[in-house]
């Protein structure tokens, strides 16, 4: 009994280890500046051309180049932060939430 339920519980947390690399393959990567954002996306390390990329709080879609980046113009100079979501050609979505640089002359 004890050999059984040691394999019961072997399988279950290999199981969710696979599970949890299964959904990891995609990646967003955001590098803020002043003006804006850079915001690469990665699947399996591989730029993702075509995916669409938006702020949170905002109207404006971006989508991203055969290097899977785009840039995002910061339309709200004074948000603390915000939402990148990523949204690729067959469906899959990534988020991240980041802290936006704050225009420094108020």
């Amino acid at each position: 009994m004890r050999k059984i339920i040691i394999a019961v519980g072997l399988l279950a947390a290999s199981s969710s280890v696979f599970a949890g690399t299964m959904g990891n393959d995609l990646d967003l990567r955001v590098v803020t500046v002043t003006s804006g954002s850079w915001v690469q996306v990665l699947q399996n390390g591989e730029p993702v051309e075509g995916a669409t990329v938006s702020l949170s709080g905002t109207q404006t879609e971006h989508v991203t180049s055969e290097n899977g980046r785009v840039f995002v113009m910061a339309e709200q100079p004074y948000t603390l932060s915000g939402t990148f979501s990523a949204v690729t050609t067959d469906g899959r979505e990534i988020s991240k939430r980041v802290v936006l640089p704050r225009d420094r002359n108020d």
